[in-house]
């Protein structure tokens, strides 16, 4: 919620303006009122003002001259100027002070809400902006090394993005490694030994065995580190030299490079044992043009210590001393982010279909085209859907009612179209019996709120109050209730509080200003004004009609 400051030498000017508008509505909680520039520079030094209403004319300082002084000190607070002098130079004067609108008096109340409205939207946008600016750059600075991890992981889970969006990443996290240069993988696990170190210091052994990377590979090479989810730490390399300083080094060391390669890791082993007290494992790949082959080098790499190497350790082993020949290639489309569940649990539907087209799609390639791909496929997609019909209470077999016998007796095993073809019909409505509950508990949402203001319309009816009632977001429960209704919360209470005033005219003797109060509006001339705006005459002459007099 915002600040506003009136400003006027005019007493009543101030207090009409500031008692007939409903500024909580507009999302301004506390409204100022100054009878002097000088006294509202004041109130400005002791409370945060985001919005200052000022006439022009004013002993002592002018308005004019009060927002300069303001902007030297709070240049993003917002000014509107009322006044009733029309000369063209101050006018001028006001555009030249940034002045956000000069309106001329007398203003309707209607013109200063929707300048009002117009300014608070803009205050926030422009502090959203700023403040996500800030915490994004700072953020990263705290979190570098994790971030830069965080997107080597990406890249090597296979994640989906343009070249220009991998681009625009590697740039912000300060990445040494760039699209087409060559590097080099290789993969580290910890073994045994490490005595000085706990569990509990897990994280200081990790970083004591990559400062000794840094160091031994650091003069020669840029590195790109991260460790994936079982505990391998898996890194990226570069040469820092161009290929004729490369020669020339190698040379005054009487090494080709790949035998500079393998002296560097036996140096990190060599290292880590004396230094540490205890072993790593170290599995390298070859030279590739980044990114080609991150994701599938790293997932032979994974295959290589799972079927060759085991619990074999202190190993120094080169991926091309292994057969990768296989008989059967993975469907990897299934297992690259976001995988297929994550699309069905964020309601992420088109996505969705285009991941299951994806996946169907690589079949038509023969080397994946088997049976046991198939059924690779069936499991799947059944265990992603199963999930997320049980996270919402549903069972699989009302879902799918008949169906679902088909599909347990083997026969979506055989037939790639058919999988398919019941795949994305499971996925459209599962789509839309989702959309469904979420516009039966929008409509739920909309009638909480609308039972709440008819209950208390002479109280505290404000957006913030109704969001925490229904516990919303106040931006988000407006943009729901406008959705489902097509008319405003806002505008959903004024027009209830005329109705509720219409009535009460007709069927009490209450006083008009006693009604005012009873539907909330309690400045009598506010309630008056608002009255003959919806009906075209006064709430007096509304009675007095209905009476026949």
């Amino acid at each position: 919620m915002m600040g506003l400051m009136i400003v006027d030498d005019e007493p009543h000017a101030v207090d009409s303006l500031a008692d007939t508008i409903d500024w909580a509505a507009l999302g301004i909680n506390k409204v100022h009122k100054a009878y002097s520039a000088m006294e509202a520079l004041t109130t400005l030094k002791e409370n945060p003002v985001d919005i200052i209403i000022t006439d022009i004319h004013m002993p002592k300082m002018n308005g004019l001259e009060m927002i300069e002084e303001v902007r030297k000190i709070w240049p993003r607070t917002k000014c509107l100027i009322l006044s009733g002098y029309a000369e063209f130079e101050f006018a001028q004067k006001a555009i030249q002070l940034q002045t956000v609108e000069y309106l001329l008096k007398p203003v309707l109340n209607e013109e200063v809400i929707d300048k009002i409205s117009i300014l608070v939207k803009q205050i926030q946008s422009e502090w959203l902006e700023i403040s996500s600016n800030e915490q994004a750059v700072r953020a990263i600075k705290d979190n570098l090394s994790l971030l830069k991890g965080n997107l080597l992981l990406e890249l090597l889970q296979g994640r989906k993005y343009p070249q220009t969006v991998w681009e625009r990443k590697l740039e912000l996290l300060q990445v040494p490694i760039v699209f087409g240069d060559r590097y080099h993988m290789f993969m580290m696990r910890l073994e045994e030994g490490f005595q000085s170190f706990d569990l509990g210091s897990r994280h200081l052994l990790e970083y004591a065995v990559y400062n000794i990377v840094e160091e031994i590979l650091g003069q020669t090479a840029d590195v790109w580190y991260s460790k994936d989810e079982y505990d391998y730490h898996v890194f990226l390399m570069k040469w820092k030299w161009d290929e004729a300083e490369q020669g020339r080094y190698l040379t005054l060391l009487y090494l080709n490079e790949n035998e500079y390669v393998d002296n560097l890791f036996s140096r990190i082993q060599h290292n880590v044992k004396v230094f540490l007290k205890g072993q790593v494992t170290i599995l390298v790949g070859g030279w590739e043009v980044f990114p080609n082959r991150l994701s599938s080098t790293y997932h032979e790499m994974l295959l290589m210590y799972r079927q060759q190497i085991g619990r074999d350790n202190s190993f120094y082993m080169k991926l091309s001393s292994f057969s990768t020949e296989k008989d059967i290639q993975p469907i990897s489309s299934l297992y690259e982010p976001p995988v297929l569940s994550q699309l069905l649990e964020t309601g992420r539907w088109q996505e969705g279909e285009l991941k299951l087209r994806s996946i169907f799609d690589q079949f038509s390639n023969d080397k994946y085209a088997t049976r046991d791909n198939l059924i690779e496929v069936y499991f799947h997609i059944y265990n992603a859907f199963t999930y997320i019909l049980h996270r919402n209470g549903k069972k699989i077999s009302d879902f799918l009612g008949s169906e679902l016998d088909h599909l347990i007796d083997g026969n979506y095993y055989r037939n790639t179209v058919q999988l398919m073809d019941l795949s994305i019909k499971m996925l459209r409505q599962l789509r839309d019996e989702s959309l469904t509950e979420m516009k039966d508990n929008r409509s739920q949402i909309v009638h909480r709120v609308q039972r709440y203001i008819e209950n208390n319309l002479a109280g505290d009816v404000s957006l913030q109050t109704l969001g925490e009632q229904v516990y919303l977001h106040p931006a988000y429960l407006s943009k729901v209730y406008k959705m489902e209704t097509g008319e405003g919360i806002n505008q959903y209470v004024q027009r209830l509080r005329m109705e509720k005033a219409a009535l009460l005219l007709k069927q009490t003797e209450n006083r008009v200003y006693e009604i005012g109060k009873l539907i909330g509006l309690s400045n009598t001339t506010y309630f008056i004004k608002q009255f003959r705006k919806d009906y075209g005459m006064t709430p007096q002459e509304y009675r007095d009609v209905l009476r026949g007099e």
